[in-house]
């Protein structure tokens, strides 16, 4: 095996630790003599590959070392979300381990290692990999027992570690900027484009109904007007505007406003937030928005450069669905003209 993939597999004696009395059922078990950090060590940056498989699910990443970027395994557009990867090659590096219970044992079944809740398979640039099997909580729930593929020890992992693991499963690190939005919780959408707000539409919550905002806008409380708008007018391509169409990644992470500009975004660009809000209890609403910046087509013209959800990524749209969009930014307009000319005596 690789030097890189050296196991510290070490040994410890706790006659008088009472993890040690509950942890140990199995009578074929020798006991260990010597506390150790870590269970195992790997470089972090010889990681390559992590699969995940829970009883809630299978999900792999792997680098891509062009751009030094972790993605979903299948999916060459999707990277992680930078903020919630950081630190899990770190951590997979070498799980901290409370203890190595035992140099060997007999039943795997009495640590539920027979059939382990969450296997984590590492792997590594030369090719090979590394197998981490985590079995039941101890009765504390402090800890897990853990095994590595190949090797008889068993060990105890702190409880917290399987928990970030599994939470990959539970709740993905999908980039912000991938948003999903219901539209019976959108209660504001503003259209702004350079310095000035060109529309927007605001929702009575009590009433249900749609109005045309007045323009400018006062103030940080959703906005108001007196002319009413009928539903379909807003909801159709509102919900158009639910289903982002995300076709692929141009730039990952912070870049410089001349590379964004490069793609047609700047501060001039077309702009669209749209406010929703959650009903977290009787009389508690929990307001949030996503957002959208419209840039120029992709050479190609299949597809549109745009920043979403406030994000750094430069991702790509389509193209259709991205001129949809902006034709939803002329909408306001268009009805103002309309209820105008309605408005206007007859010559």
């Amino acid at each position: 095996m690789s030097l890189r993939l050296l196991l510290v597999l070490v040994i410890l004696v706790s006659i008088s630790s009472i993890a040690v009395t509950f942890a140990v059922t199995d009578q074929t078990i020798k006991r260990v003599e010597r506390n150790v950090p870590f269970f195992y060590t790997l470089p972090e940056g010889d990681i390559r590959r992590v699969e995940i498989d829970s009883a809630n699910g299978v999900l792999a990443f792997v680098l891509n070392e062009d751009e030094n970027y972790w993605f979903f395994e299948g999916d060459d557009n999707l990277p992680v979300d930078s903020q919630r990867w950081n630190g899990v090659t770190t951590l997979l590096g070498g799980p901290r381990s409370q203890r190595t219970l035992e140099a060997s044992f007999g039943d795997p079944a009495l640590y539920g290692l027979d059939s382990p809740n969450t296997t984590v398979t590492i792997g590594l640039a030369d090719g090979s990999s590394v197998r981490l099997f985590l079995g039941n909580e101890t009765p504390d729930r402090a800890g897990n027992y853990a095994q590595i593929e190949g090797f008889p020890q068993l060990v105890l992992v702190s409880s917290s570690w399987g928990e970030v693991l599994n939470g990959l499963i539970d709740d993905p690190p999908i980039p912000q900027w991938r948003y999903e939005l219901e539209v019976s919780e959108v209660t504001e959408i503003v259209f702004i484009i350079g310095p000035d707000v060109v529309g927007a539409f605001g929702l009575d919550i009590d009433t249900g109904v749609w109005h045309l905002c007045d323009i400018p806008l006062l103030g940080d409380t959703p906005c108001g007007g007196e002319s009413t708008v009928d539903s379909s007018t807003v909801m159709e391509p509102l919900r158009n505007f639910a289903k982002p169409q995300f076709i692929a990644v141009q730039e990952i992470g912070h870049v410089s406003d001349d590379v964004k500009a490069s793609y047609g975004l700047t501060d001039q660009s077309p702009y669209a937030t749209v406010r929703y809000e959650i009903q977290l209890q009787q009389g508690l609403r929990q307001a949030n928005q996503v957002s959208i910046t419209l840039g120029d087509l992709t050479p190609d013209g299949t597809g549109m450069y745009a920043l979403a959800n406030e994000q750094p990524d430069v991702v790509v749209i389509d193209a259709e669905w991205g001129k949809a969009v902006r034709e939803f930014f002329d909408l306001p307009a268009a009805l103002t003209d309309i209820q105008s000319g309605e408005a206007s005596p007859a010559g």
